[in-house]
């Protein structure tokens, strides 16, 4: 296995070296090519991430504010979970975030209001990084587990509500589930900003919908190639945002069994007592309300020895080099420049 490492990198040095004095697209392929050829080794290597919780709002037109310091922050040395209430002058918010990478881990983001005049937003953002140690191209995937959620508008007024979860690769966008529920004088709008795997976690039935609910399950996200020796970072995050203005229409969810305790806690009370009210509610993950699929997000980190190319590939790689050695005899014996 070393042996066919130390092969991998010494040609693939030889390669880039041959083609110094041709276009680089020709040496990149041909690099490629050797480096996908000699796929095979498996080890992994995978920095501890991290979670992140934000929260902001802001009531009757007053200036954001950061919510964090307001609520209940329940810290662990491997995440955290806050909520807050807020209500002001026939306003109000609601928020519940939360976020652990150990075992088990646990990842959502809620964010819900009422009354006059509210906007609230929150989110949970999930970082960590890969390093492909290996003397292979790797395929890497990430997998995890996303609790149902809701996206919905109630009453009378307008408003929006948004829920959003996105996993980028080095600041880029690989997947994403996005879906806005906006309410005008002229009804609802349900609409969705959809990429790969996650574009399935919440989908409007129709175009006038004002209620979306999140599908909880399993999803599998390919992060693409990773070279040798690459370092890369991978970001997920959910964010969930509301905003409006009503007069009338509120309605209550969630059970919060007369208080709170450490997130996963058993409550000594089990009574139901509404948690909020809400004219606005974008979730994904709510320990109050998980649709019938538990919290655990289970995040994983897979890296596979990408495949070795088709027969067509190999063909295409002989010929290049092929190509490379005539040109280089052509040179030997001076019959071209």
């Amino acid at each position: 296995m070393a042996a066919r490492a130390w092969f991998c990198f010494f040609i693939n040095r030889d390669i880039s070296s041959m083609y110094n004095e041709t276009p680089a697209p020709r040496a990149q392929l041909l690099s490629l090519l050797v480096a996908v050829a000699c796929a095979g080794l498996s080890v992994t290597a995978a920095a501890d991430p991290t979670i992140t919780l934000q929260a902001t709002y802001a009531l009757n037109g007053a200036t954001p504010a950061d919510a964090i310091p307001e609520g209940s922050l329940n810290t662990t040395a491997d995440g955290a979970d806050f909520y807050m209430t807020k209500n002001d002058a026939g306003s109000g918010v609601f928020f519940h975030a939360y976020g652990f990478t150990g075992s088990p881990t646990y990842f959502g983001a809620r964010a819900s209001g009422d009354g006059l005049d509210f906007s609230a937003r929150t989110s949970s953002l999930y970082s960590g990084s890969y390093t492909n140690n290996t003397g292979s191209v790797m395929l890497l995937n990430f997998a995890f587990n996303v609790d149902g959620g809701e996206v919905a508008l109630w009453g009378d007024g307008v408003g929006t509500a948004n829920t959003r979860l996105q996993v980028r690769r080095n600041g880029s966008v690989v997947s994403q589930g996005d879906t806005m529920v906006t309410q005008t004088a002229s009804g609802y709008t349900c609409s969705e900003n959809d990429i790969g795997a996650l574009g399935a976690w919440a989908n409007c039935s129709t175009p006038n919908d004002n209620a979306v609910f999140g599908a909880a399950g399993a999803y599998s996200v390919d992060m693409g190639l990773v070279g040798i020796g690459e370092t890369i970072t991978i970001d997920y995050d959910i964010v969930s945002m509301v905003s409006g203005q009503y007069v009338s229409g509120a309605v209550s969810s969630g059970n919060c069994y007369g208080g709170y305790g450490a997130y996963g806690e058993v409550q000594a009370v089990q009574q139901y007592v509404p948690c909020v009210s809400y004219n606005g509610i974008a979730r994904s993950g709510d320990p109050f309300n998980n649709n019938g699929f538990d919290n655990t997000a289970d995040f994983s980190l897979t890296a596979t020895a990408a495949p070795l190319p088709e027969p067509g590939s190999l063909a295409l790689l002989a010929a290049a080099g092929g190509g490379w050695w005539l040109s280089r005899r052509r040179r030997s014996d001076g019959s071209a420049g």
